[in-house]
């Protein structure tokens, strides 16, 4: 695959992540067809991860998105796709950053979640009409236990204020005894 080629794959997918991330986290779309629209791109072995739970093959995974668009409100808020694609260009990972907007009650303001998405696929058709045609393997939600805490009231304050510069001021007397005591 020449440079040209291979920008061009690149850039199709990051469109193509793009889309399927705007899609699979917000809420205001309907399970069915926000299914229809991801089920192409789901590997028979698909798996999920994320700091709760973990699972995997495609008929659960689209059951586990289809649910989570009934049950909660959300909606991600992207600052940045890059993919990433091997030497030969048929299996890459696509890594999405951002904000997980969760809204667990309809009249209160959003519970901001940074996020970073994870999905290591395989490129199955990389001209296809309409663009490039691949299968996600792996999907892994990350986001911080530290930012949940931070964002509860009170709960959020004494974390913040007390807990992390206590935190701090211990871990770094741990480490210059330790490295008082290395020499």
């Amino acid at each position: 695959m020449d440079r040209h080629a291979r920008t061009q794959l690149i850039q199709g997918l990051e469109d193509r992540f793009r889309r399927l991330t705007l899609l699979l986290y917000d809420t205001s779309v309907d399970p069915a067809d926000l299914d229809a629209e991801i089920a192409p791109f789901l590997a028979a072995d698909v798996h999920f991860t994320d700091p709760w739970q973990s699972g995997g093959g495609r008929e659960r995974y689209r059951r586990g998105a289809g649910g989570f668009h009934r049950m909660f409100r959300f909606q991600f808020e992207l600052y940045q796709l890059n993919v990433w694609l091997d030497a030969d260009g048929r299996r890459g990972r696509a890594l999405a950053d951002g904000v997980m907007h969760l809204r667990p009650f309809r009249h209160l303001p959003s519970y901001p979640l940074r996020t970073i998405l994870a999905y290591a696929f395989e490129v199955t058709d990389p001209e296809a009409r309409g663009g490039p045609v691949f299968l996600i393997h792996e999907h892994e939600e990350m986001w911080s236990l530290g930012d949940m805490i931070e964002a509860v009231p009170v709960l959020g304050w004494f974390y913040w204020r007390v807990f992390r510069p206590a935190f701090s001021r211990g871990f770094l007397a741990a480490s210059a005894l330790s490295l008082r005591f290395a020499k």
